[in-house]
């Protein structure tokens, strides 16, 4: 359960909480929470994606990564650019795991 940015990015970080996705759908959640900026949202979207019993697909993960990768490119804040590179890099390494 690690936090990597806002609310959604990180393994086991959904909606500002150290829960899985799937556990955060069994509880209730909709992942209709707030995102920090575009980066967050495209982490949302993954989350959602793999509130699955099956867990992520390879799919899932590229599509983060494409996002994450845009963001990198044309956000104009700094610090979004930074952890979406982190994350594109970092998504596309588990992705070969699915």
């Amino acid at each position: 359960m690690v936090r990597i940015y806002g609310r959604w990015c990180g393994p086991n970080w959904t909606d500002g909480r150290r829960v899985s996705a799937l556990e955060y759908k069994q509880r209730g959640g909709d992942f209709q929470g707030r995102c920090v900026d575009p980066l967050d949202c495209a982490c949302r979207r993954h989350d959602r994606d793999c509130a699955r019993s099956t867990g992520c697909s390879a799919s899932a993960d590229r599509r983060l990564a494409r996002a994450a990768a845009v963001r990198a490119v044309i956000s104009r804040n700094p610090a979004e650019r930074a952890y979406a590179r982190l994350i594109a890099a970092g998504i596309l390494a588990a992705s070969v795991t699915r």
